[in-house]
């Protein structure tokens, strides 16, 4: 590859701006242009940035005018919002208008951010979950429904254009040292949540892998879904014994009472409703041996290296 013109949505976001950083330094990146609503907080040499609605027209307009050679669709709300309606909008509308752009543009190579979430929590999930397992939408969380929803359009997509080489990336929770959102609020909190009856395992992957893993799966032009976690997992006793925080037993009644109380009263704290619990209480461990095998990627962070990272950048751990 050498050359390649990239557009990207989302720019501004955690892991755009990530990935914005490592296409300035990329050799077959000859250029890179961008769109968020919010300003980027670093400054790129090949980078272009506008402000822009993922579900403006201009948006179409900027990318037929472009014509990039490849697309990354990374705009998404990603922390839970009480406006759903805003939510669905900018995540399944918005997904509506690139894959618009996609076509209208011609552009050959699309790579698309899901997420493993999109699989649903099940009590009867496979562990771990292949890219060949259905995905099943949670019919309350709104992220993951908006995910699972998307990849349903992303099949239409590639059924009706079969030209286009359109990836799909579904990672597992993303960490790393600048990562704030509702999940790693879970584990900085005070007190431990300590669920009585299970103790749920989960997978962390560390934001340069998620950058490295997709720019590998570019490079390599490879199609389809990629499932992007590390091997291994660790449980939620496990991070609670590495931080040392008192853990408080709730069963599982009392902990949806106190999320739904928190969430409805929006309360500075458990900024998530009570249907994530779900992802909690059901495993959604997803196995990532097409990208190592088939794409040649290797994981540079463990879960426990991710999540122990993610603890010390938030002075958790020493």
């Amino acid at each position: 590859m050498k050359n390649k013109r990239i557009f990207v949505t989302g720019m501004a976001g955690y892991v755009g701006g990530c990935l914005g950083r490592e296409l300035d330094r990329t050799d077959w990146c000859e250029r890179f242009y961008g769109m968020d609503l919010k300003e980027p907080l670093a400054k790129y040499r090949k980078g272009e940035f506008r402000r822009m609605d993922v579900n403006s027209p201009a948006l179409v307009e900027w990318i037929r005018e472009v014509r990039p050679d490849i697309l990354i669709h990374l705009a998404f709300m990603v922390d839970p919002v009480h406006d759903d309606a805003l939510m669905h909008k900018v995540n399944v509308g918005g997904t509506e208008n690139v894959l618009r752009a996609v076509k209208e543009a011609g552009v050959p190579q699309v790579l698309v951010a899901s997420s493993a979430t999109a699989y649903g929590a099940w009590p009867d999930n496979p562990v771990p979950l292949k890219e060949s397992d259905p995905i099943r939408p949670h019919p309350d969380f709104r992220y993951a429904k908006d995910k699972a929803l998307m990849e349903g359009m992303l099949k239409e997509f590639v059924r009706d254009n079969p030209g286009v080489n359109l990836s799909i990336v579904r990672p597992c929770v993303i960490y790393g040292p600048n990562v704030d959102n509702y999940i790693s609020g879970l584990f900085t909190m005070p007190l431990a949540l300590k669920p009585i009856g299970y103790d749920p395992v989960f997978q962390f992957v560390h934001e340069d892998d998620v950058v490295g893993a997709i720019l590998a799966i570019l490079e390599k032009e490879a199609r389809g879904p990629f499932n992007l976690a590390p091997p291994d997992t660790v449980s939620v006793s496990a991070i609670n014994a590495m931080t040392s925080r008192p853990a408080v037993p709730m069963p599982h009644f009392a902990l949806k009472a106190g999320f739904a109380a928190a969430w409805k009263l929006r309360l500075p704290i458990l900024k998530v409703p009570a249907s994530f619990l779900d992802f909690v209480r059901y495993p959604w461990i997803v196995d990532s041996t097409r990208l190592m095998e088939e794409v040649g990627y290797s994981f540079t962070y463990s879960t426990e290296d991710t999540i122990r990272i993610m603890l010390r950048a938030k002075k958790i751990l020493p």
